[in-house]
């Protein structure tokens, strides 16, 4: 059995991503991709990418890292690029996904940022989106464990599915199959009473944050 590769670290162009907070989230080990603009934020960095991605509409330094691997893509074309990062990295065997630079700035790229958290899942990888605020994840279909630390807030939203069914234990508000629709997600801002959550999901598609105040 092939050995399984370590994590792929994406870095989008999001204007509002502070190059201090990449910097601490990577790991020299990990395979980091700059998709596009990602490029101009981790050149403030002391980081170095193995691979720059995109069709360069946004980049300002697209050469800045001479010995990293280029991808150009067309500026007509169906997927962004950070999906084409994704997909690439895909084919290379990596299935644990970190999003950097993936929130803020416009709505509509986030939204699609939050979709390649479905897409990762529908390859059978999993991701992670985080910025200074949050951390974002597809829940997995079953019982889904967590550690963290009490007060935390904690938000849970049907994604990608009209409806999800839901219990939660080690919350402030519990919650035993409850069925949560997309136009009426009442499971906001929800509170950890305890260092370690579960959040079962039993049929649906739903996204959690775990909100940094």
């Amino acid at each position: 059995m092939a050995a399984t590769k370590g994590r792929c670290v994406i870095v989008s162009a999001s204007p509002d991503t502070d190059p201090e907070f990449v910097e601490a989230l990577v790991n020299k080990d990990d395979f980091l991709v700059c998709a596009d603009g990602g490029v101009d934020l981790i050149a403030k960095t002391s980081l170095r990418p193995s691979l720059v991605v995109g069709d360069f509409d946004s980049a300002k330094q697209r050469d800045v890292f001479p010995e990293a691997e280029i991808v150009t893509l067309l500026t007509r074309k169906i997927d962004t690029d950070t999906m084409h990062c994704a997909d690439i990295a895909l084919e290379r065997g990596y299935r644990s996904f970190l999003l950097l630079g993936a929130t803020g700035g416009r709505t509509d790229h986030a939204l699609a940022n939050l979709s390649v958290l479905l897409y990762l899942a529908s390859k059978g990888a999993h991701g992670v989106i985080s910025d200074r605020r949050n951390d974002i994840s597809l829940l997995m279909p079953g019982v889904n464990e967590f550690h963290t630390e009490p007060g935390t807030t904690i938000s849970v939203l049907p994604f990608g599915d009209k409806r999800a069914v839901l219990s939660y234990t080690g919350m402030s508000y519990p919650l035993d199959h409850g069925e949560v629709f997309a136009e009426y997600p009442y499971t906001i801002s929800n509170e950890a009473v305890s260092a370690d959550v579960t959040v079962t999901l039993h049929s649906g598609s739903a996204l959690i944050f775990f909100i940094r105040e």
